[in-house]
């Protein structure tokens, strides 16, 4: 069977990347890099510089050809969270479609989080093995850090700080020169950024943990000698302080000389190890991994995911993170979890009708963990409390347009309908208003089936028979109020497919 051969291109702060990848092996025959900083000033200006768009076109057109000499016929362009915020990110955006052709797809900093994850677990020998003891995961780029901790084999908590080594010089670049005690200083800035962060840690914290760092120049130019001198990707506590302390106060030219930093990267060295240092107190390292893994590598897996050429499955994380989510607003469990339930046992015999797939499910499954989280703050309403909770709120694994379908279909699962709320529709694609006022239908209806939140009902069978869709309820309890409020919120199912749904009840034996 002939490669399959994929182009993936990522643009970052400091620099733009390109892998020619295998995607039945995953094996990459190209990877090219070429240090064009769009966002020199991002963190401090807020903007992208417009005067090295000429500079990325360069690279990019030069990575066309390098794709073109391949015979690659399929590529995509991935852009940085970081570079996303930016003020003017839609216009450098809309200027390198027209110069290259090439539409930037900018991804969140959850799925960056997400796509590091996977890139270790796909690559990482040991990580199997490592994550039955208490593990974080540490992915340190230029304006923030992935946290993902795991225990017991098991993926547990995951969430980003907006703190990295290139935001942190941006933002105090005039504390050098002012200051006597600039590292004294910094690494105060640096505890007070993190401090509040540490709250949100699971309890394992104050036990002793492994860490697995990953991250790009100036990081890995500065760990580069200690990997090769070993031969191992490991340190311990006390060889990371060696490092620290040899570097700490050292002359830009001694960490030039020794450490091969670059010129241009040499003034992020002390925030950075600053902040590591930090990193690894916060999470009590004892063990320490580095890896030189990137989200490019997450892309890679990612996309031979999507096209059908690998089996990995992380969608354990995405659900973890919800449940998470739901947690920290005290979402009743038992309800939670029968909705949920039901709403994938809907989705699943209702594919005659609605045509989704694999993703709109686990978005759906999302969506009824969480739906209920706007009850936190006010029961009445909640659902627009839900909205806006789940808009500002990181899910792992999502992109920025998921995450805005689930908050939408989660404000639609109660007394609110797509149908008679359009202002929230007019942004969105036609595809998108579809797949939310189908997920809506669904959840609203599984929803109506515990709206007494005493789990009346233990199981669900569903069938098609047109022009209804029977629901048979098994339960020994009556189910006046089930049937009242599924009358109410079966209109809408009957707008968006054109069906009726009724309820049957069956006594269970």
């Amino acid at each position: 069977m002939a490669a399959k051969l994929f182009g993936i291109m990522m643009i970052n702060v400091q620099s733009i990347e390109l892998s020619i990848v295998n995607l039945r092996t995953l094996k990459q025959v190209e990877r090219v890099h070429s240090d064009v900083s769009l966002g020199e000033d991002i963190y401090d200006q807020h903007t992208i510089d417009y005067d090295s768009v000429e500079q990325a076109t360069q690279a990019l057109t030069g990575f066309i050809q390098i794709i073109h000499d391949y015979g690659v016929e399929d590529y995509h362009l991935w852009g940085s969270w970081s570079l996303s915020t930016a003020d003017n990110a839609d216009y450098i955006q809309d200027q390198l479609l027209v110069r290259t052709g090439l539409k930037i797809d900018w991804l969140s900093n959850s799925q960056e989080t997400y796509l590091r994850s996977a890139a270790v677990a796909v690559n990482f020998p040991k990580f199997k093995q490592v994550i039955q003891q208490p593990t974080y995961l540490l992915g340190i780029n230029s304006g923030s850090v992935g946290i993902s901790h795991y225990n017991h084999g098991n993926f547990s908590f995951s969430r980003s700080l907006r703190l990295g080594p290139v935001r942190i010089a941006e933002v105090l670049e005039d504390l050098q020169s002012t200051v006597p005690n600039y590292v004294e200083v910094l690494d105060d800035y640096i505890s007070s950024e993190i401090a509040d962060f540490g709250r949100f840690l699971p309890a394992t914290n104050h036990q002793p943990s492994n860490v697995v760092m990953l991250g790009v120049a100036p990081f890995s130019n500065l760990f580069q000698q200690q990997t090769t001198k070993a031969g191992v990707t490991e340190m311990t506590k006390a060889d990371f302080q060696a490092l620290y302390n040899d570097v700490i106060n050292a002359s830009d030219q001694y960490l030039m000389d020794k450490y091969e930093v670059d010129e241009n990267d040499v003034h992020f060295i002390v925030p950075e190890l600053l902040l590591i240092n930090e990193l690894l107190q916060l999470t009590n390292a004892e063990t320490i991994w580095l890896g030189n893994v990137t989200v490019l590598d997450g892309l890679i897996i990612q996309e031979a995911v999507k096209l059908g050429y690998k089996k990995y499955n992380f969608n354990d994380q995405i659900v973890t993170a919800a449940t998470n989510l739901a947690n920290r607003y005290n979402v009743e469990p038992k309800h939670r979890d029968l909705v949920t339930k039901f709403s994938l046992h809907l989705f699943d015999q209702l594919k005659p009708l609605h045509h989704l797939g694999k993703r709109d499910r686990l978005l759906l499954q999302v969506a009824a963990i969480v739906h209920d989280v706007g009850s936190y703050i006010d029961p009445h309403q909640h659902y627009m409390h839900s909205d806006y909770i789940l808009r500002a709120t990181e899910i792992t694994g999502l992109t920025n347009d998921e995450k805005q379908i689930i908050a939408t279909i989660a404000r639609y699962h109660s007394a609110q309908t797509p149908s008679k709320d359009i202002k929230h529709f007019e942004h969105m694609t036609l595809e998108q208003r579809l797949v939310i006022s189908k997920l809506s239908a669904i959840l609203r209806i599984a929803d109506a089936l515990d709206d007494g939140r005493q789990q009346k009902i233990t199981k669900i069978s569903v069938s098609i028979k047109n022009p209804k869709v029977i629901i048979t309820c098994f339960s020994h309890d009556d189910l006046f109020l089930e049937n009242w409020v599924f009358s109410q919120k079966a209109e809408f199912f009957k707008e968006v497919f054109g069906l009726t749904p009724v309820i049957k009840r069956r006594g269970v034996r």
